[in-house]
């Protein structure tokens, strides 16, 4: 029994020695020929997706580089008061500027000037309204429920649509002999500037709020020419003589009878 438990034992051992150089031997060449295998190609990945190009920014629009006149400037500010002189001449020559009587009623004084962009209508009541020149003899008061007034009669009325009219002021009514224009006035109506006008026959002498003076002279009843350092400027004299509307678009009034 001992022999055979010994003969097992080396027998055994034997066995385990060949089962390891066996595995050692399967496992090189395992790896010799794993070696000399073609390597598996690779899957190609699909491309990319092309992305959409950016969107190119939408610039800014300056209102201004439009080259339209009167509506806003290189800084997008509105151009208010801008004249090419074109439209100086317009508003000047189509023959609203000057006194009126509302319905030819010449103790209902009303008037227009121009200030280099609109007209200022001013109606019997004191109440004013910017006014804006549409075509050649239409005037449209934008303050009044933009009431039109066409002017009819050679210039001498306006016929307004809700059914009113103004007139060239009569003469006569005490206005016999020359008009005095002698005293202070107030430019624009503003109490707080004081104007002056000294006056002798057909000679004027005038002061503005400045201080500035001119030389002028009354051309008819109603009429003015001034020469302020060489610059020309003409008045048109209400029919009660207090109020003139000079042709640069102001106005001076004085505010007791003459």
């Amino acid at each position: 029994m001992m022999r055979i438990g010994r003969y097992s034992h080396a027998r055994i051992e034997k066995l385990i020695v060949g089962f390891a150089l066996a595995f050692v031997f399967l496992s090189g060449w395992i790896g010799i020929a794993a070696a000399q295998m073609p390597s598996m190609p690779q899957i190609p990945q699909p491309a990319p997706m092309p992305q959409p190009a950016p969107m190119p920014s939408v610039p800014d629009i300056n209102p201004g580089d439009s080259g339209q006149q009167g509506s806003q400037g290189n800084n997008g500010q509105p151009n208010v008061g801008r004249d090419d002189g074109g439209q100086r001449s317009r508003y000047q020559n189509a023959g609203f500027i000057g006194g009126w009587c509302a319905q030819g009623d010449r103790t209902k004084q009303t008037s227009i000037s121009y200030n280099g962009a609109f007209y200022n209508l001013t109606n019997e009541s004191g109440d004013t309204s910017i006014g804006n020149l549409q075509g050649n003899n239409r005037i449209q008061a934008d303050r009044w429920q933009f009431v039109t007034g066409t002017l009819t009669n050679n210039g001498k009325q306006i016929q307004w649509s809700n059914g009113t009219f103004w007139a060239r002021c009569p003469a006569g009514g005490g206005g016999q002999g020359r008009l005095s224009l002698n005293g202070n006035w107030y430019p624009n109506g503003n109490r707080s500037m004081q104007c002056s006008i000294q006056q002798h026959k057909g000679n004027l002498t005038l002061q503005n709020e400045t201080g500035q003076r001119a030389t002028g002279s009354l051309r008819s009843r109603r009429q003015i020419s001034t020469n302020w350092s060489g610059t020309k400027i003409t008045g048109t004299v209400n029919s009660d003589g207090n109020r003139i509307d000079w042709s640069n678009g102001t106005y001076w009034v004085r505010y007791r009878l003459y």
